[in-house]
């Protein structure tokens, strides 16, 4: 669930790619980069990256003061790979010319290493320079258009046929939305043909100034201010713009829209818009959908809190329709805001220590209802009630704004075993047996149509992977890269 930025103008683009990318630093914080293009002298910048988050890594580099129009970057949540550094991205090659970041996962990685095998080198243990070769290298097959629409026509639009797997080429399968530099020629951007991770477009006029902007979240445009005429890219869409700032676009490949409901619950900042709602206003319906769906339990709690910060929305309004005092966790102020998904193994529980403030007189004698967004693992949650506990709260109340978390999700969560999630099936007697592992009163998960019909999805246009094992693409070869993953995370403890 990286974060990806692209930036193409008439101006000097880097200090608002940096500014998106700190807005955005919530989707990543192992490590981030920045490649920009000078096409005065038609040639790549040296690459800003690094291990950390963006506010770490380009403090003091001056990146306002960079002379590149055209500019894409990076924030990344490792699901692959075992060197932080190493593996930042964007990354480039300089034949035939191309530097590319995403957001997602390639699950059929290891098939297209060993089809290229011979003819590319990989130098790093990231996912983006398979789709990045492999573009490339249909890229060289299509490479007939000179510039602009020509070069968008005869070029771009077959590379990506092929990348697609609707013709020929190197297939390239999995959950990708990426943003690219092709040197010499402009700025593209696509998503795959389930449209499973988000990406917008934006653009920006003022003074003369000219800007277009993709972003992982319409948050990255409102921090910046400015922007308009945002949408949202279709599934299998590909856009390109050229050096003279003409937007082409094409939808080549549309198999369906497959969202990641698990975006609106969880990952996206409460400011952005998906699917034509704001995520702070879909987090409100779950919260409606919890106060009917477990209304029999109104009578049960006395107070109601979230475990900050994405479950907020959702309490307030339970609260609210309950008419229930509300409170008792706060996030604590922190200078490092990283998510208990991103921690390792082990670290995630002990994590509420340094997270969270709990509220004494909201909890001492009371019957509290905890809203959160998921349990995935079980960590957190079984660390978080037992300091309910221990504060004097008479019952544990879980109230959960996302299904039981079954399936493992080749699309950008780093879940490399079913082994390590809390829950194998979704049945009475596996969540009673999930509810005693986290010591809870009662564990209560919303329903998936519940979920779906708050963000704005449906059992057609939503991934079911990890709620429901339904995944839209081929998991054939993502089964290979399981027990790599495996190894990888045994190797980065060991360091």
């Amino acid at each position: 669930m990286c974060g990806i930025v692209g930036i193409i103008s008439n101006q000097p683009v880097c200090g608002d790619l940096e500014a998106a990318l700190v807005a955005l630093e919530h989707r990543g914080r192992d490590s981030t980069g920045i490649i920009g293009f000078d096409t005065k002298n038609n040639k790549f910048g040296q690459p800003i990256r690094g291990a950390g988050s963006s506010s770490e890594v380009f403090r003091g580099k001056g990146m306002g003061e960079l002379p590149y129009t055209l500019a894409i970057g990076h924030n990344r949540y490792a699901t692959i790979g075992n060197n932080l550094e190493n593996d930042a991205q964007p990354l480039l090659i300089q034949n035939p010319g191309i530097a590319m970041a995403h957001n997602g996962q390639i699950a059929n990685y290891l098939s297209i290493r060993e089809q290229l095998d011979g003819t590319y080198s990989f130098l790093t243990g990231c996912d983006v320079e398979a789709l990045m070769l492999a573009f490339a290298e249909n890229i060289k097959s299509c490479n007939n258009g000179h510039s602009g629409k020509e070069y968008f026509e005869k070029t771009i639009i077959p590379a990506m046929a092929m990348t697609y797997g609707a013709q020929g080429g190197i297939k390239v399968i999995g959950a990708y939305s990426a943003v690219a530099i092709i040197a010499g020629k402009g700025l593209l951007a696509f998503k795959d043909p389930h449209g499973i991770r988000p990406l917008g477009l934006a653009k920006r006029t003022s003074e003369g100034k000219v800007e277009y902007a993709f972003a992982s979240e319409t948050t990255a445009f409102h921090y910046l201010r400015g922007f308009h005429e945002m949408r949202e890219l279709k599934p299998g869409e590909v856009i390109f713009i050229d050096l003279n700032l003409n937007l082409h676009s094409s939808t080549l490949l549309n198999l369906g829209e497959k969202s990641c409901p698990f975006e609106s619950v969880y990952f996206a900042q409460v400011d952005s818009n998906l699917r034509g709602e704001q995520v702070y206003d879909a987090r409100t319906k779950l919260g409606f959908e919890i106060s009917k769906v477990y209304s029999h339990m109104k009578d049960r709690v006395d107070v109601i809190t979230p475990i900050p910060k994405s479950p907020i929305p959702a309490s307030i309004a339970l609260a609210n329709t309950w008419d229930k005092e509300y409170g008792g966790i706060v996030a604590r102020p922190s200078h490092s805001p990283v998510r208990a998904f991103q921690k390792e193994e082990g670290a995630r529980g002990k994590s509420i220590d340094g997270k969270f403030l709990f509220i004494k007189s909201h909890i001492k004698g009371k019957r509290v209802g905890v809203v959160d967004d998921s349990i995935v693992r079980g960590d957190t949650s079984r660390a978080i009630v037992a300091r309910l506990y221990s504060l004097g709260a008479k019952e544990v109340h879980m109230f959960v704004t996302y299904p039981p978390f079954i399936g493992i999700c080749p699309g950008g969560i780093d879940i490399a075993e079913y082994d390590e999630l809390l829950l194998k099936e979704n049945s009475p007697e596996a969540i009673e047996e999930a509810r005693k592992t986290i010591s809870a009163t009662t564990l209560n998960y919303l329903p998936i149509e519940s979920v779906l019909e708050a963000v704005n999805l449906c059992p057609k246009t939503a991934c079911l992977g990890c709620t429901m094992g339904q995944y839209p693409f081929d998991m054939s070869d993502y089964q290979r890269f399981q027990k790599l993953r495996v190894s990888e995370r045994e190797m980065m403890l060991t360091q």
